[in-house]
């Protein structure tokens, strides 16, 4: 993928999970799972320069392990 993409796709991906209609018929917990894995695989696939800028951000928020959490 081009630089940017594939934080881009995650980032969309996950605004538009969040922000759609869900009720426990359609979405369940092994769906928002589904998704994190999704969006994790996605952001390990992300470039080097891009992983240390979300490990820097994500330390500035103080989530000082999510980047493992990640696999990044």
């Amino acid at each position: 993928m081009l630089k940017m993409d594939c934080i881009s796709k995650a980032l969309v991906l996950a605004l538009q999970y969040i922000g759609c209609d869900r009720s426990d018929d359609t979405h369940t917990e092994d769906d928002d799972l589904a998704l994190a894995e999704e969006l994790a695989a996605l952001i390990q696939n992300s470039t080097e320069q891009e992983k240390t800028e979300l490990r820097k951000i994500a330390n500035e928020l103080g989530l000082k392990n999510w980047s493992s959490e990640v696999g990044i």
